[in-house]
């Protein structure tokens, strides 16, 4: 090909671009050019509504601050978490928590790998009331299954002679199990009301839920809950936020106090139904709350939940449970019943 050839469709294509850089300035002077015009993110009269302003985008959270502290003054006690009926929950999740009880000098241990032909956990020499010994406070977070009968009855005795448990539990959740092209949906429900219900409290039926902004952290399934009594329990603390929340029924003529409700219109996921509800309850040693999220990195210093953790730490740490209390079996029978 010539170089004339060449040159000339280059001409028309270097006219062509200049034309369109002109009109385009031509454009940006009858518009105002620099003049004050709106830039990215704000406000253009009918292609910008308010809600999706930049700061409405991203609403206020609660400030995630404070400490958790554990008192120390009751001396040195052992603590020990269940983790032998099907508990759901991450160690590493709950690590602010293990810690804060070690630097305040308490020693925390999960439960032993090993089980006793009974069912509980421990050696076969005494099992679960022989583990039980050892411990002056129990903390079970999330149990997705039961409690044998000769473990209710060693908590029972355990409880009765000062030590202390503390049972976090989540409602019954349904989501997806199984790999591959088709997973199937699985339930899984709280697994320890048969040792809730000893001490007159049980958990709901349903999740809980609030659409109101001012009662729930930036969810409506993250529930706020304030104190219902003034207690060792509530000290210092106005709001907690639970993160998978349910409710807590008390049972007959219960002698369970209810030591924290849900925040008005808090209702029921699946029934919508509205009312009080508990999710705090305690009887005498033993304390329930119808939530585990609220001790995991990323929730326990939201509102004033290290505050609150911070006094379910004290209450574990402060009994005086006897060394020998639960007592063991004497002729090898593994649980002592």
């Amino acid at each position: 090909m010539k170089p004339a050839e060449i040159a000339r469709p280059l001409g028309v294509f270097v006219i062509v671009i200049v034309v369109i850089l002109a009109g385009s300035a031509v454009l940006g002077a009858v518009a105002g050019g620099d003049s004050g015009g709106p830039t990215d993110g704000q406000n253009v009269q009918g292609q910008s509504p308010e809600q999706f302003q930049p700061e409405s985008v991203n609403p206020d959270v609660d400030p995630e601050t404070g400490e958790i502290s554990v008192d120390a003054d009751d001396g040195t006690k052992k603590i020990l978490i269940d983790t032998q009926h099907s508990n759901a929950f991450d160690r590493d999740d709950i690590e602010p928590v293990v810690e804060a009880l070690a630097e305040a000098g308490h020693t925390v241990d999960f439960t032993p790998s090993g089980t006793s032909d009974s069912g509980g956990f421990g050696s076969s020499s005494g099992g679960y009331n022989a583990t039980l010994q050892e411990y002056d406070a129990l903390l079970v977070i999330n149990p997705t299954e039961g409690f044998t009968e000769s473990e209710r009855a060693g908590l029972q005795t355990y409880t009765d002679n000062d030590g202390r448990v503390v049972v976090l539990g989540e409602p019954t959740q349904t989501g997806l199990s199984g790999g591959g092209l088709l997973p199937s949906l699985s339930t899984v429900s709280f697994g320890a009301n048969d040792l809730t219900t000893q001490y007159g409290a049980r958990m709901g039926a349903e999740a809980l839920y609030n659409l109101d902004d001012s009662a729930n952290d930036n969810g409506f399934k993250s529930i706020y809950a304030a104190p219902e009594s003034t207690s060792s329990l509530s000290e210092g603390v106005d709001t907690i936020t639970l993160e998978n929340p349910g409710y807590i029924v008390r049972t007959g003529e219960s002698d369970a106090t209810v030591l924290y409700t849900a925040a008005d219109g808090t209702k029921t996921l699946e029934t919508r139904r509205n009312g009080t509800f508990a999710t705090v309850v305690r009887n005498d040693n033993l304390v329930f709350v119808s939530d585990s999220d609220f001790i995991d990195q990323s929730e326990v210093y939201d509102a004033d939940n290290e505050v609150f953790v911070s006094n379910l730490l004290d209450f574990l740490t402060s009994g005086d449970k006897p060394d020998d209390v639960p007592e063991t079996s004497t002729e090898g029978t593994p649980g002592g019943f």
